[in-house]
Order: C-alpha cells, then structure tokens, then sequence
C-alpha cells in the first residue's frame, strides 16, 4: 500500500530482491545473493482499502522461491531464510529503498521495503499444549561447593507438572513456568522458559535463576545442541541441558543432564 500525498499515483514500479541464507550445512551451501524476483508495473496496481491508496497485492510462493535461487526445495529446512528487499520508482525516476527513506517511514512501512521468510513447520495450537510431568533424564553426581557436597542430582526425587501455552502470533513457540531453580540446594524462582518447536528439532531457552549468584552474574542451565522431537507425536521428548552454564561466581564446572517432558 503506497502511502504518500500522491496516493501512489506517482510510483511507476514496485521491485522485489530475494536472497537465501543456507543456515543448515549438513546439506550443503546453497546460500545466494539478492537478485531481482519481480518488478511490478504501475498497470498491477490498484487500491487498497478505503483510503484508495494505489498498491499491489504480492504473492511470493515457496516453490517460486525456490526455484528462483536455484535450491531443491526439500533441501529447505528449519532454520533456512528468504530474505526479501524492495525499492520503488517515481515518476521522476527518484528511487527509493529502506536506505534512503527517513525512519518514520521505514519504521511505519518497514514492511514494503525488508522482510524475511523463515523456513518452520507452523503447529495447530491444540499441539504440543497443556500439562507436562518434567522428569530427569541423564543426572549428573555429587559435586563440592564451598567446602559442603551437593547431593548429587539423580538422588533428588524430581517430577514436576508444567503447563505449557501458546503464545500469540507465533505457531512454534510454547512457554511455560518452571517454577524454583533445579540444582539440588536451591530454591529460587526460575521464572518461565520457552520452547521453539521447528519442524524436527526443540530449542529452550536458558533455565535462569534470575540473577541469584555466588558473586556475579546469574545461576542457570543452558540447552547442548539441538533436541529431536516428532512434528506429529506431542506425547514427548527429550532436552539435554548444561548446569551451570553460567555458574554466577560460585567456581563450579558445567555439568550435563536432561529433562524428559511427558504429556498427563
């Protein structure tokens, strides 16, 4: 929709460059620089809504993408991104992108001139929803923190009920409250956590105590690597995490374990 104090009228094209960012290099690099998609003519344009604001209606379908930058689109997969920059013509030949234009209109309308397309498997969101028993997975042993034992992870009887929920405008997202830090000995509030659920593979978030340290920083357990989950299959799954990944000060190593989420 072109907004100005001419309605548009004086916009003669409307030009789409697309790129794609090869983020998986398990199946090569396919990563290409921005070449232009399509130009649109002002004969495509109408108006817009009640405004009458001349525009143009821009479809850009995955295959057409693909093909476009020249990879086998099963070799698009979570993580990939099409990223797509426009520039517009006037009638005095000026041309204008999200370089040139003032902030109030590429904040406003950042839409007609920068946005990327990224590669997911959108979730119903009666998916991967509702209450969960959290339960230790691989546990790590005893460890010594100023002169005491922690009693190691595998001896604390562990089984937690979560509630994990949508969140709105996203459809691979879940969050929900964990509740006290997990290291055995402490009890702070962790706060919420959340969850990206990307066609095959889970991410969390850090498990953070929220500032509760020895000296600086923040107690908190972070994800190793990339969880595996099944796209069709919400009854579980497993994330291996990092204890101590920040340590807050308290001089301890990183230590492994995992949690098992399972569906009540």
């Amino acid at each position: 929709d072109f907004v100005d104090n001419a309605g548009g009228q004086d916009v003669t094209e409307y030009r789409l460059f697309v790129s794609f960012d090869d983020n998986n290099p398990d199946n090569g690099d396919n990563s290409t620089e921005f070449e232009m998609f399509r130009a649109y003519p002002a004969s495509e344009f109408t108006a817009q809504g009640d405004d009458g604001n001349l525009g143009v209606v821009v479809n850009l379908p995955f295959t057409d993408l693909a093909a476009f930058v020249g990879v086998d689109g099963a070799d698009v997969i979570s993580g990939d991104v099409f990223r797509v920059r426009a520039e517009l013509e006037k009638t005095d030949e000026t041309v204008f992108t999200e370089v040139n234009s003032t902030p109030a209109v590429t904040n406003a309308f950042g839409g007609i001139f920068n946005f990327n397309i990224l590669a997911t498997c959108p979730l119903p969101d009666d998916a991967f929803v509702g209450d969960y028993v959290l339960t230790y997975g691989e546990v790590y042993d005893a460890f010594e923190l100023f002169g005491s034992v922690v009693t190691p992870l595998g001896e604390q009887p562990f089984s937690k009920t979560v509630t994990l929920a949508t969140i709105p405008g996203s459809t691979t997202r879940r969050t929900f409250a964990i509740g006290p830090y997990l290291v055995p000995g402490f009890n702070f509030d962790a706060g919420t956590v959340t969850l990206n659920f990307a066609c095959d593979n889970v991410t969390s978030t850090d498990i953070d105590s929220g500032g509760a340290a020895c000296t600086t920083g923040s107690l908190s357990a972070a994800q190793i690597g990339i969880a595996e989950f099944d796209l069709n299959d919400d009854s579980t799954w497993t994330i291996n995490f990092n204890d101590f990944a920040d340590d807050g000060g308290c001089g301890v190593a990183e230590m492994p374990f995992s949690l098992v989420f399972t569906k009540q």
